[in-house]
């Protein structure tokens, strides 16, 4: 699919959002009629609809028209200034694409929503939501967080009288307050929509990016042990009471969230480990994730390939790394070069090994980048390990038509 400069998105005529690759996402969806249409059009439609606007707006797009739903439902003016003053980014995409879409006519629960989601295959018990109340419920989310950093940045300039706390008090509310939050927030998102099937949080990655210690992520095992434990007897049936508590959550996905449960905690006892094991310090200071990535230009996501790009705060101090080129169908594997993982310059990855790093041309591109990112290491390496293909060495260049596939955090 062409890549829209990104001066072309978010442009407006006449109320509308203009689509110049209308060719691919369609023009700005209609909600004229809706009633006419049959249950399975519009839930399409509505899909539709978040896929146009995440391509062509952002959230500060959207942000006027977040303000003025918050006008009309009464919001106080405290509240209406906090979210005018705030980052756009501090609030869910989701947030302003529902709203413009409820603007422009869309009923915020199609009377014939449950009956949909009770018709689906292997979605036991989902539940359709009211659009508006998902809206209030993510402001709502978005304003304690705005709140709870203003009270903290007050409480930082008076003085304290409180005792000091101890290193440990202050690595376990870095620990609650960068990490055990996400993960609260994590088990709302599975409770909030039983369709999706849960997957696990990076969490290697929120530890490293935050600086969590090792014996801080006890503190993480303990959350996630407490949850495994309650999960485990619900599905074991050996405990009647979290049977019950769980009664709402089908097997599979009782599953489902013992697996992410396991493989949370397998990436947390393994980071502890990594961590234990680094007696001598680095070298030199490695410059934060966040401003090595500042200037790096890759490819979203590709409707092409129906895939998404993995964060780029992920690469900092990986391993390994693969990457796709979708206007070449290039694919690049990238092998690190020494335990300090890669780093980003620029818009190039630096410290790779050149002697095994590769890029391959792929004819069958969908075939194989599926099979990248959803097999284990050793299948990888045997795909990869045909005298037959044709390998080129890779460059370490990243630009906007490269799409950021997969890392793996630690040597296997």
């Amino acid at each position: 699919m062409a890549t829209t400069p990104t001066s072309n998105r978010g442009v407006f005529k006449a109320g509308r959002v203009l689509a110049p690759d209308s060719k691919w996402t369609g023009e700005e969806p209609e909600w004229t009629n809706w009633e006419d249409w049959s249950i399975e059009k519009f839930m399409a439609t509505r899909q539709r609809m978040l896929n146009f606007y995440n391509y062509y707006l952002s959230t500060a797009d959207m942000k006027p028209a977040v303000l003025d739903f918050m006008k009309r439902e009464n919001y106080s003016k405290e509240e209406i200034d906090a979210i005018s003053a705030a980052n756009p980014n501090v609030m869910p995409s989701t947030i302003g694409k529902l709203i413009r879409a409820m603007d422009r006519g869309m009923p915020s629960l199609h009377p014939d929503a449950q009956d949909y989601f009770d018709k689906l295959p292997f979605v036991e018990g989902a539940v359709a939501k009211d659009d508006k109340a998902i809206v209030k419920k993510e402001l709502g989310i978005v304003l304690n967080t705005l709140y709870s950093a203003k009270i903290e940045e007050l409480s930082n300039k008076t003085e304290k009288t409180e005792p000091k706390l101890s290193v440990f008090d202050r690595i376990k509310n870095k620990v609650n307050t960068e990490v055990i939050a996400l993960m609260d927030k994590m088990l709302d998102g599975w409770d909030e929509d039983l369709s999706v099937t849960p997957e696990p949080m990076p969490l290697t990655s929120y530890i490293r990016d935050n600086g969590i210690p090792a014996n801080g992520c006890g503190i993480i095992q303990a959350w996630i042990m407490r949850y495994l434990e309650e999960y485990r007897a619900a599905f074991t049936k050996s405990d009647p009471y979290f049977v019950e508590a769980y009664s709402y959550i089908t097997r599979a996905d009782l599953k489902a969230r013992l697996k992410a449960m396991e493989s949370m905690l397998a990436d947390v006892e393994k980071y502890t480990k990594a961590k234990k094991a680094q007696r001598a310090p680095r070298a030199k200071k490695v410059k934060d994730a966040v401003k090595q990535i500042g200037r790096l230009q890759f490819q979203q996501n590709s409707q092409d390939y129906n895939i998404d790009s993995i964060s780029p705060l992920r690469i900092p101090s990986a391993q390994r790394l693969y990457v796709f080129n979708t206007k070449y169908r290039a694919l690049s594997v990238y092998y690190a070069k020494g335990s300090a993982g890669f780093e980003i310059k620029g818009t190039t990855i630096q410290n790779f090994d050149p002697a095994e790093s590769f890029t391959v041309n792929l004819r069958k591109p969908k075939d194989t980048l599926q099979y990248v990112m959803t097999h284990a290491i050793k299948p990888l390496d045997k795909l990869f390990s045909d005298d037959k293909l044709k390998k080129k060495p890779a460059t370490g260049r990243i630009n906007d038509q490269t799409l950021l596939l997969r890392v793996i955090e630690f040597k296997k």
